[in-house]
């Protein structure tokens, strides 16, 4: 089993952070005018918030993938891999969103995830809110198992026909029916070159990471944001389904940030706590929202939900990450997990990698 260097660790630790501060900041704005801030369409909010639409998902899916290839499945290892997502993803999966519905009974009218109570069973089998990518991570993890008992994953050439198969998909699945397709099969169709994209960055790195190909997608990635900023400067609206400029930005952004990102501190103790912020950001930044309501001064509201939706999961995992069963129900801690060895579990995450 090949495991990370320090350096390499810290660099994917730092990333995770990365992606966490994009993901509390997004869904701080809101998908729409009318959630999160209640910002208009051409605020400069939701002008930070799309013009990173391309790049904070496929970064937790590219990690996925990239940590998927340090304990890949083995032969008769099938079951042992089912087993860790179980705990390490559907139960969570499962209790959070529980807790979440929960909330949404409590919360204003114009919350995100509001359903009638007799729809409950609906969060279990389709998309809600967003733990559509545990469901979508899930089924991914699962497909790529098969591929790779199967070899189909083994050499460059089978590897390439797989990850071009799924940007084809990619690009024709019609996203704006994803959210009712059962468990995220849409979701995960959308994001599968991200997760392919990571393993194959890791299992074939003589040329993923080779120096040149970092920069040269660098550059890429310099231009293909450009022509997204202007876009949007435009007044385009994001489209949900695929694209080939959205695929130009996730693919050249990972490959470019694996190697070529900086450690920083401050970003890897936010990335080892990536799993819990995910699950739990929400509530901490609809919590400061409410409790803001009748502040004007709107920058300081975004800083406020963007620190409560970091900070708040990382206290709530340190107060409660190692009491039993509700460590494993809520954060999918096996029972001899520790936080002792928060910072050796690299093989046994989902939500980006582990140092």
């Amino acid at each position: 089993m090949m495991l990370p260097n320090t350096a390499e660790s810290r660099r994917l630790q730092t990333l995770r952070g990365v992606a966490c501060i994009l993901l509390v900041a997004f869904h701080t704005v809101g998908n729409h005018p009318w959630s999160g801030l209640h910002v208009a369409d051409d605020s400069g909010y939701r002008y930070f918030a799309n013009l990173f639409q391309y790049i904070r998902m496929p970064l937790f899916t590219f990690l996925s993938g990239f940590v998927y290839a340090y304990r890949p499945v083995v032969p008769g290892g099938a079951l042992e891999l089912v087993r860790r997502k179980l705990t390490r993803l559907v139960l969570p999966l499962l209790c959070v969103s529980t807790l979440y519905f929960a909330a949404t009974a409590l919360a204003p009218p114009d919350a995100n995830g509001v359903i009638p109570f007799e729809q409950m069973w609906r969060i279990y089998v389709f998309p809600y809110v967003h733990y559509w990518f545990l469901q979508a991570i899930i089924l991914l993890f699962a497909l790529v198992a098969v591929l790779d008992r199967g070899q189909l994953l083994a050499t460059p050439g089978r590897y390439g026909v797989a990850l071009i198969a799924s940007i084809v998909a990619h690009l024709t699945v019609d996203m704006e029916r994803a959210d009712y397709v059962p468990f995220g099969i849409f979701y995960a169709l959308h994001f599968a070159p991200y997760f392919l994209l990571g393993l194959g960055a890791n299992r074939f790195r003589a040329f993923f990471m080779e120096p040149r190909v970092s920069w040269v997608c660098a550059s890429l990635l310099l231009i293909a944001m450009s022509f997204h900023a202007k876009n949007l400067l435009g007044g385009d609206q994001l489209d949900r389904n695929g694209s080939l400029l959205e695929v130009t930005i996730a693919a050249t952004a990972t490959l470019a940030m694996v190697r070529l990102f900086p450690a920083f501190r401050p970003l890897e103790i936010i990335g080892a706590y990536s799993f819990s912020i995910y699950l739990f950001h929400s509530f901490f930044v609809a919590a400061i929202r409410v409790a803001s309501k009748q502040v004007e001064m709107l920058a300081l509201v975004f800083v406020a939900c963007v620190i409560a939706g970091v900070v708040g999961p990382m206290v709530l995992e340190r107060l409660l990450g190692n009491v039993p069963v509700v460590k494993t129900l809520l954060f999918g801690k096996g029972a001899r997990s520790s936080r002792a060895d928060h910072s050796a579990r690299s093989s046994d995450i989902s939500i980006g990698p582990v140092t």
